[in-house]
């Protein structure tokens, strides 16, 4: 991949639409005059600071021809059209540079100057340059709002009509959040454009019953009257009763959204119509084969602003909204209300809307992914997010797109929606992202849908209280037991764990919502639920009409139901209280809803909006690790160990406690070092063997003189054959044994795991995974869940502070040098007068572009 190739993307602008980004090439050189050519002379005025009419050959071929490094350039496209470039040029001997910017006047205020100036931001900061300057007009307001709006701490002075711009190009929190806005803004534009649309082609219409394309058009068609539907198919002048055309360009009118059911051998041609016929969104219900070039078609579409959902969609249903919208192959029935549903799997979606219409869930949006060849949940959560018809969102994905974009958007809007989500064959790393984000993970579709409903109706619980009120002891003993085993606990009167509210078995429905007035109301529950036990086999709904309307205020703590003999749903319908037909689910569902309200209630403790990097380098300490691992990779340009003296100095670079330590060459070496330091002191070969214990292994503890020290070299000697390499280390007090390990997961990118450490650390399997970012408060959750922490939690109240300190530092160390393939601290001595790391391997490697918050389309 060339380093033109890294720079170069498909953007989501602020209006919704999308262009393509990349780096400027000498062939551009015509097409920049051009593009000159074409702006007023206030706006060629604005950019050159004098009346310029035309760019001269010469100028063309310079401000076209770049190195990415000293000078670099970016151009963007709508279409075929060149709408914008940008450009910065490093000052000699500096790492300043100066920027510039030329956006055409027909797309202006589309975000298009911020977008390149983030842009060339990241790559300025990949090619060594710190700063940026800029001069721009005093009269120049669109330009001056770019710079005032973009995050960045920008100085500015006014002299002589001019304003001087000057920033470091950092990626403070101010400006990750800045970029997090702007992306968010434009990505819920993207969708809306084609989630809500005014008018839809079905292309690949049908009359012939039972046919994809006549489902797809009756569906379509009870949109109507307020959404315009045009069937297209070229066969037909004429279908079901309405006007048919051949092609999408026969459509005289804006198109927002095509829904595209064609043979694969017709896709790519229909779907380049779409795009030139500038339709805002494409869902194709078609299956491709592995031989399709979707990709191209994807990037062919993205340039004129289309975006495409699938291929292998069954559709897409917006039923909240005004007109409803049901593009789809399920039955278009599908009740209104709170729940937001992805599925990446268009099989199994018309099953998941038939169990949702049963359960009485209603549907604010439902969109079939399909095979995600563009938009993936990441863009729907963006959309989700602002969107006050969803209260919760649930998803059933096979595969990420972009696992660190998904953590960092879903991490957001779990703070004000829940998402759950099925994943199969999701593994320990996995679990952490779902963990990190807020995202309460299920296992079943089943469990999808019971989590949401109840999520979906019913208040958030905090605590861990969950009041049983029943007429019935064999239920109420049932769930108990299953509260206890997920962490919750069902009382009784007094708030006495493990009973419950006994009612007579004859109790009427006035009975039941006494005894739930009275535990909602005096605070002895932070959940109820309601198990009806009849004493015959209902006949009518007069028990469950009546319990709904005592029930039917809104309660100030979950309210569940368990009314045996009736099925899963409501108690009726219209009620808003979940009803469940056996009592086992009820704890499960609870369970997952409470932990996802204590990652909420922990998240508000550490203020959301905060900078997750609680570890911060001085630039002292900052140039001094970047110095250890640019030194590696001259000398090791593909990569390498670290030797010990760089592992040392990076780790203290950030501030994470290494046991003094000195390299040793010889056995004479080894006796001054350990006289230096002071006995007792541990000798430790480079090189060890597999097997063996102490010496025999390589290392030998507790030498209390020279001649011990002596004894051990002759040992590790004879092991090895020949002792090279070794260290000589000041023994730190004795403590708990833990390994903390940072690596680069091939898809999750930079990942940290904490858990015993030592010798058998493989073996004993305990360690909890994150991915980074990491700040000192996910540290320490990350230690309460492992049994390293709980046996650190014993030593006294520093130990597990001082260790999440290494783990958030670890963590910042990783995330900010993307040359870091591994750190692996093993083992950390964790003891009551703090931790101190007495082993350490550090890998690096080369990498082509650092991980940037870049707004693209992956």
């Amino acid at each position: 991949m060339t380093g033109a190739t890294v720079w170069a993307a498909d953007v989501v602008l602020s209006d919704g639409d999308t262009v393509h980004v990349r780096p400027i090439e000498p062939g551009d050189a015509v097409a920049l005059q051009q593009f000159h050519a074409r702006q007023s002379r206030e706006s060629q005025y604005y950019r050159y600071f004098s009346a310029k009419a035309e760019l001269t050959d010469l100028e063309a071929t310079r401000f076209s021809t770049v190195d990415l490094r000293d000078r670099g350039a970016l151009v963007v496209e709508d279409g075929a059209d060149f709408v914008a470039w940008a450009s910065y040029e490093r000052l000699s001997g500096r790492n300043d540079a100066d920027v510039a910017f030329h956006v055409d006047g027909g797309h202006a205020r589309r975000g298009i100057a911020t977008l390149l100036l983030e842009h060339l931001g990241s790559m300025a900061k990949a090619a060594g340059i710190e700063r940026f300057t800029a001069e721009v007009l005093a009269d120049n307001r669109p330009m001056l709002r770019v710079f005032g709006r973009s995050g960045w701490p920008i100085e500015s002075h006014f002299e002589s009509g001019i304003v001087d711009f000057v920033w470091p190009i950092d990626e403070t929190a101010a400006f990750l959040a800045s970029v997090s806005q702007r992306e968010q803004l434009a990505d819920s534009r993207s969708m809306a454009r084609f989630l809500l649309p005014k008018s839809i082609a079905v292309i690949g219409a049908s009359e012939r019953p039972g046919s994809v394309g006549r489902v797809l058009l009756d569906n379509a068609r009870s949109s109507e009257p307020l959404v315009s539907v045009y069937a297209v198919n070229p066969a037909h002048t004429e279908l079901m009763g309405g006007l048919c055309v051949a092609s999408i360009a026969d459509i005289d009118a804006d198109v927002g959204l095509a829904i595209v059911a064609v043979p694969e051998a017709a896709l790519a041609e229909v779907l380049s119509a779409c795009a030139r016929h500038r339709v805002r969104g494409a869902v194709v219900i078609t299956e491709v084969s592995e031989t399709f070039a979707m990709s191209e078609v994807v990037a062919d579409a993205r340039r004129y602003g289309m975006r495409i959902v699938g291929p292998g969609s069954m559709g897409l249903a917006m039923p909240r909204s005004s007109p409803a919208l049901h593009a789809h192959l399920a039955h278009p029935a599908i009740p209104a209300g709170p729940l937001a549903v992805s599925l990446q799997s268009g099989s199994i979606g018309a099953s998941v809307l038939d169990r949702a219409v049963r359960l009485g869930v209603g549907i604010s949006s439902f969109v079939s992914l399909g095979d995600k060849s563009d938009v993936s949940a990441n863009d729907l959560l963006q959309f989700w997010e602002d969107d006050e018809s969803t209260r919760v969102i649930a998803m059933y994905t096979e595969s990420f797109g972009n696992p660190r974009r998904f953590a960092r958007i879903a991490r957001r809007v779990s703070q004000t929606r829940p998402i759950v989500a099925v994943r199969p064959g999701a593994g320990p790393v996995d679990d952490a992202l779902y963990q990190q984000a807020g995202v309460i993970r299920v296992e079943t579709v089943a469990d999808l849908l019971d989590t949401a409903r109840v999520l979906a109706s019913q208040p958030v619980a905090l605590g861990r209280r969950v009041a049983i009120v029943s007429n019935s002891a064999g239920p109420a003993r049932l769930l108990s037991a299953g509260l206890d085993l997920v962490g919750l606990q069902g009382v009784g009167p007094n708030e006495t764990v493990g009973t419950w509210y006994s009612l007579p078995r004859s109790a009427e429905p006035r009975a039941f919502a006494a005894a739930v007035d009275a535990v909602r109301s005096d605070g002895r529950c932070d959940a109820a639920v309601v198990i009806h036990a009849p004493p015959v086999a209902p006949t009518d709904d007069v028990f469950a009409r009546e319990l709904a309307a005592l029930l039917s205020n809104h309660p100030t703590v979950p309210l569940i139901a368990v009314l045996l003999g009736r099925p899963d749903g409501t108690i009726v319908a219209g009620s808003t209280v979940p009803n469940f037909a056996f009592p086992d689910d009820v704890a499960r569902v609870l369970a997952r809803c409470n932990r996802y309200a204590r990652w909420r209630a922990a998240l508000d403790v550490e203020n959301a909006v905060h900078d997750p990097h609680d570890v911060h380098l001085d630039d002292d300490r900052a140039a001094r690790a970047d110095a250890v691992i640019a030194e590696a990779l001259v000398r090791r340009p593909l990569g390498t160990l670290l030797p010990h003296a760089p592992t040392i100095d990076l780790l203290e670079a950030y501030d994470i406690p290494c046991a003094p330590t000195r390299p040793v060459v010889s056995v004479e070496a080894a006796v001054n070092a350990a006289t230096e330091l002071g006995f007792p002191v541990a000798l430790k070969a480079n090189v060890r063997p597999r097997r063996g214990r102490g010496a025999d292994a390589g290392v030998a503890l507790g030498l209390a003189d020279v001649d011990a020290l002596h004894a051990a070299w002759a040992a590790m000697d004879d092991v090895v054959g020949g002792l090279r390499e070794a260290t000589v280390q000041v023994l730190v007090p004795s403590g708990i044994e833990c390994r903390i390990h940072a690596t680069i997961h091939p898809v999750l990118g930079p990942v940290v795991s904490v858990g015993l450490g030592g010798v058998f650390a493989d073996a004993i399997g305990d360690s909890i995974v994150r991915l980074v970012p990491i700040g000192i408060d996910e540290a320490v959750t990350m230690l309460g869940e492992s049994r390293a922490g709980r046996v650190i939690d014993g030593l006294g109240d520093g130990a597990t502070a001082a260790t999440a300190q290494v783990i958030a530092a670890v963590a910042a160390a990783i995330d900010r040098h993307p040359e870091l393939a591994e750190i692996d601290l093993n083992p950390l001595i964790v003891a009551d007068e703090g931790c101190w790391v007495v082993d350490a391997q550090v890998r690096v490697r080369p990498t082509l572009i650092p991980d940037t918050p870049l707004r693209r389309l992956n």
